[in-house]
């Protein structure tokens, strides 16, 4: 790109905070907006500019990120009556990194390109650790070309970014990468909850299974986890009960049944009635012990947990 673009970002929650922070890392000259004032404000101590609104972000910028919480915020942002789109200037580029719908990212795409605006989209996949390290995975829907231009950018957020299809095609494969992970997380519940009742050590579960050909990184990471206790996170529980029913709507879209996605969405619900929407989302593992009777503990069985590798 020659000179570094100037950047607008709006979105500033677990996940855009620390990706802001290693733009600004990297050199880049950082606009930034939130609803929260005071949170664009505190990272004018780390070099980025506030702005009041999304607006005049857009006014200011060569690229305009955002990590939003879902459609209503992007449509907000883009596209209704103060939406940004009318205010950047033909050639500059958009990158969203939200977790949403791919229509509504293919209606921004459309809606930018009337303006001469390319559109990246490009959700990630990792929490706000590889954030922090420039470790996420990106799924980019955008043309060849338009990649190019935007990968100085997304090389400064992730360590894998992929090339998936046009816009729109990125949220598609991080919405099946949820619905994996999602369904997962109900399977290690029922998982470790036949271990308990049959008898079984479930420290030592762990450590088998980790190792044979039923071992996968959820089981690895998230199974100790498991075993230590109930925890907040920083992907919460809500948060994962959302892209489900993302995931659940594309299929209907598409006409592809999700039947494993619904059935697992309801221990989601579940767990939201029981006001664990703040927990971790790999939470839900233990509701689905607790209906079978079993508290996940390393006590349960009176093993010893050793650490993952």
């Amino acid at each position: 790109m020659g000179e570094q673009p100037t950047l607008g970002f709006v979105g500033l929650g677990n996940m855009g905070r620390p990706m802001v922070l290693r733009l600004l890392e990297a050199g880049y000259r950082v606009l930034v907006s939130d609803r929260r004032w005071d949170v664009a404000q505190a990272l004018e101590l780390h070099g980025a500019e506030a702005v009041p609104t999304p607006l005049l972000v857009a006014d200011q910028v060569d690229v305009f990120l955002t990590c939003l919480p879902g459609d209503e915020e992007l449509f907000e942002v883009y596209i209704g009556p103060e939406g940004a789109l009318e205010h950047l200037r033909p050639g500059t580029m958009v990158i969203d990194l939200s977790t949403a719908s791919p229509m509504i990212l293919q209606r921004i795409a459309q809606e930018g390109r009337l303006r001469q605006i390319d559109v990246v989209d490009a959700p990630v996949g990792g929490g706000p650790a590889e954030a922090s390290t420039g470790a996420l995975t990106v799924m980019v829907g955008a043309d060849a070309a338009v990649l190019e231009r935007a990968l100085p950018i997304l090389q400064v957020l992730g360590s894998e970014i992929y090339l998936v299809g046009d816009p729109g095609m990125g949220k598609v494969v991080k919405l099946v990468g949820d619905l994996v992970t999602g369904v997962s997380f109900v399977l290690i519940g029922e998982a470790l909850a036949l271990a308990a009742n049959a008898g079984a050590d479930l420290a030592r579960v762990y450590e088998v299974i980790r190792s044979s050909s039923g071992g996968w990184k959820l089981w690895s990471e998230v199974v100790p986890e498991l075993l230590r206790g109930p925890q907040e996170g920083l992907f919460r529980l809500e948060l994962m009960k959302r892209d489900m029913e993302l995931a659940m709507r594309l299929g209907n879209d598409v006409g592809s049944p999700v039947p494993l996605a619904a059935l697992a969405h309801q221990f989601y619900v579940a767990a939201m009635a029981r006001g664990w929407g703040g927990l971790a989302a790999h939470e839900v593992a233990r509701l689905v012990g607790r209906l079978a009777n079993v508290q996940f503990s390393v006590s349960t069985g009176g093993g010893e947990l050793l650490a993952a590798e």
